[in-house]
């Protein structure tokens, strides 16, 4: 990741200082350097203008009449507004003690009176830096949260959603001839709704499938299948080579869900009559193949290219360090591979 590191806007620094030769110098000094200042004489002034305003940073004296920096300092951490801006105290003490206060107190940095131009600026540039590295990689684990939201629930509901659309497709062909058929079906999609609906709960709060809670990754998508053949004419093989063994937690869900989106497809759109599903135990590697016989596609279409099935598992393959293939030609029927190494 190249985080850049420079603002894309104007930073504001809040100076608080009872002395003016102190506020008119920092100033000055701030202003020549392209920040934004703000000044305030006391601390209660300055308290009073955060409720408004948040700068990015503060300058804090700790001598001031009615009200020092510590006690400035300690209630802007107290509070959830503020206590994330950094504070640089710039004082006229020099006892060790008195940095470790305000260290203590949650400052970033200790400046001491007389000080230089240069050590302010440097200092006040270093921990801006810091500030919007922070926020960067928050902004980042929040995008990363959402797309993992976006798959697990397109990963579960696309599932179930498809294997609804099926059974209520054999209820409705099934209603005028075989009347306890009909029920079956109804019957299997308020299954598939309950079970979905549970299963996108635990997806969005990151817990591991319930399917593989309750078996190995075989019968897991063995499962899957299942629920989706069952109306359908399409037949469905499975075979393990190799000894099985157990794969990380993280790997098995994440082969889970790109097994799931291949059959899923497989079943909505490739009009197949056979779907192959093969787990391949090899000592350095595993390997997952979803082959079906249906229409085919071209690769070169952007419903491939750009459709979310297709970005999620690749996704989910890139998450795990496995390789992804998708061989599919019209006519000739899909094949999904994923391989993983073992050590």
């Amino acid at each position: 990741m190249t985080a850049n590191l420079k603002a894309n806007f104007q930073e504001t620094i809040l100076i608080i200082d009872d002395s003016p030769d102190n506020l008119n110098l920092l100033s000055e000094m701030l202003s020549n350097a392209r920040y934004k200042v703000h000044l305030a004489p006391s601390g209660k002034l300055a308290l009073k203008f955060m409720q408004s305003n948040l700068p990015d940073l503060i300058l804090l004296d700790i001598m001031m009449p009615q009200m020092d920096g510590y006690a400035v300092c300690e209630q802007l951490k107290d509070s959830e507004q503020t206590q994330d801006i950094p504070i640089i105290f710039i004082s006229a003490l020099q006892d060790v003690f008195d940095k470790v206060k305000a260290f203590s107190l949650g400052a970033v940095d200790y400046i001491t009176k007389p000080f230089q131009e240069q050590e302010v600026l440097v200092r006040v540039e270093n921990q801006l830096r810091l500030k919007r590295l922070s926020q960067q990689l928050i902004d980042q684990n929040i995008l990363q949260e959402r797309n993992r939201m976006a798959r697990e629930i397109h990963d579960t509901l696309a599932q179930t959603f498809t294997s609804i659309i099926v059974h209520l497709r054999a209820a409705e062909r099934a209603m005028a001839t075989a009347p306890e058929q009909t029920l079956s079906h109804i019957q299997t999609v308020h299954e598939l709704a309950r079970d979905g609906l549970a299963e996108a709960r635990r997806s969005v709060t990151a817990l591991r499938p319930q399917l593989l809670e309750e078996g190995d990754l075989y019968s897991a998508l063995a499962r899957i299948a299942q629920q989706m053949s069952s109306p359908t004419e399409t037949r469905t093989v499975f075979e393990v080579m190799g000894t099985a063994y157990t794969l990380p937690i993280e790997v098995e869900n994440n082969l889970l869900r790109i097994g799931q989106e291949a059959l899923t497809n497989a079943f909505k759109y490739a009009q197949a009559n056979l779907i192959q599903i093969e787990l391949i135990y090899e000592a350095a590697q595993f390997i997952l193949r979803v082959k079906d016989n249906g229409q085919g596609f071209d690769k070169s279409s952007s419903c491939f290219s750009n459709g979310f099935g297709f970005l999620s598992m690749r996704e989910r393959a890139d998450r795990i360090g496995a390789k992804l293939a998708v061989n599919s030609q019209p006519g000739k029927g899909t094949e999904v591979v994923v391989s993983i190494n073992r050590f």
